[in-house]
């Protein structure tokens, strides 16, 4: 009777180290797929926080009388700034290729929308002019932010749509 009391609280012992082994990696996988999400989550928002306050920054730098305008550019919709510096440079904020771009040049260089400096991954972007305030929606994941700006140079903004 020994050898089998032996033996059976040896299986168990298995079993046990067996079920403990399984449920193991089921927490791991459980604990690895909910961090996943939250990374995923995190970097969501952080794309909309960068986007929302670049966009803001920009606005605020370039806030003067008749830079400002919202406009469709080779059929992509842009907020445009055009600063006369001795030259007409032109800024256009604008959505490629599932990025929020910034695009800097003198205003006669042809706007080529792939060339524009990547800033954070963006799905959409879409800005109006009403009543003097700019309303910037921007979209990611499908989460949105709605950004409002009201210039300083009072409704002197231009391309009202």
């Amino acid at each position: 009777m020994g050898k089998s009391t032996h033996a059976i609280s040896g299986v168990f012992v298995f079993l046990l180290l067996g079920l403990f082994a399984v449920f193991s990696t089921v927490m791991v996988l459980m604990g690895a797929k909910a961090y996943r999400g939250m990374v995923e989550e995190s970097a969501m928002h952080n794309s909309l926080r960068v986007a929302s306050s670049y966009i803001r920054t920009m606005l605020r730098s370039n806030d003067e009388s008749n830079v400002l305008k919202v406009e469709d550019v080779d059929g992509i919709h842009t907020i445009t700034m055009e600063n006369d510096w001795g030259d007409i440079y032109v800024t256009r904020l604008y959505v490629y290729d599932g990025k929020l771009r910034e695009w800097f040049a003198m205003a006669e260089i042809p706007f080529v929308p792939q060339n524009g400096e990547s800033v954070c991954d963006l799905d959409s972007m879409h800005a109006e002019i009403v009543d003097g305030i700019l309303k910037v929606n921007v979209v990611r994941n499908e989460m949105d932010m709605e950004i409002d700006y009201a210039p300083r140079s009072l409704g002197q903004a231009r391309g009202e749509e």
